[in-house]
């Protein structure tokens, strides 16, 4: 029966094929790949011969009924692969699998590389849980809203950037979140691998610095456990009772105290129920005096 494997590639560093997924992709009677010209780098390096067919973000959705009508009439293995990393994160791929799962097919995963794990693992930071919101809003306005709205679901979030827009970037975080701690990893298994780590301050002024900035591929880290919960001071709201009191005390009667809370926006009926409970409050004090 025929089945479908969505396959790791290396992020940055060869070696970081994992020989089941090379024996995959060697054994596979078709590899499904995002760009043919970057697979067939990878496919050359490995001595690996197996045909290849395209299937990217702007064909998936058509490309997918093709696969299953093929799967359907052959007995035929297929790996799915994108240009690096694992298909169906942050890349294209998810469509196949659920066409293909729909379809009844087997789909197994195939392991590896994966940019925000690696990203994660070289952060530090010990936080348990975490969530990968892949690429952020472009617009300045959107990306703002998105990073607020982003510490109400998580104490940690791992996000991806282009390096052209890395600082662009770290100056929305340092504005929504000043002072946090932030990890930034560039070109991942690659020669000239970095981790930027610290407040997100000094690390877009390390960004800032590099002349080198707009080169490679970065995957941040963002510590929003450590940003500064808006603070409010608690005030206390007298009771309408209370107030009624005070503005008596101060020189007004009852009808003109009332008067003054309801123009104050207080509902007329809560206020006439608190002038009632004020004098059975006296009436009441009364009594005890005369008793005594």
């Amino acid at each position: 029966m025929s089945v479908l494997y969505v396959v790791a590639t290396p992020i940055g560093n060869l070696e970081d094929l994992s020989p089941r997924a090379k024996r995959i992709l060697q054994e596979a009677d078709l590899i499904l790949a995002e760009d043919t010209r970057v697979t067939r780098k990878l496919l050359n390096a490995c001595s690996i011969k197996t045909p290849l067919e395209s299937c990217h973000e702007h064909n998936e959705g058509y490309k997918s009924a093709q696969i299953v009508s093929r799967m359907s009439a052959e007995d035929i293995t297929i790996a799915l692969v994108t240009d690096a990393g694992t298909p169906g994160i942050s890349d294209p791929g998810a469509k196949i699998v659920k066409a293909v799962s729909e379809a009844g097919f087997e789909v197994q995963a195939v392991p590896g590389p994966s940019a925000f794990a690696a990203a994660l693992s070289v952060s530090g930071f010990e936080e348990g849980e975490f969530t990968f919101f892949g690429f952020l809003p472009r617009k300045k306005g959107e990306l703002t809203e998105k990073l607020r709205s982003m510490a109400v679901h998580t104490q940690l979030a791992v996000v991806h950037e282009s390096p052209h827009r890395i600082i662009a970037l770290m100056e929305a975080v340092a504005e929504v979140y000043p002072g946090i701690m932030v990890s930034v990893s560039c070109d991942l298994t690659k020669l000239h691998e970095k981790t930027l780590w610290g407040s997100v301050e000094a690390v877009l002024q390390a960004l800032r610095d590099n002349e080198k900035t707009a080169k490679g591929e970065y995957c941040a880290v963002l510590r929003l456990a450590d940003r500064e919960e808006e603070k409010t001071p608690k005030q206390t709201v007298a009771s309408l009772e209370a107030r009624l009191m005070e503005a008596m005390l101060s020189g007004k009667g009852m009808r003109e105290a009332m008067a003054a809370l309801v123009e104050s926006g207080e509902k007329k009926n809560q206020v006439y129920a608190a002038s009632l409970k004020l004098k059975e409050a006296a009436n009441k004090l009364l009594k005890t005096d005369n008793a005594g």
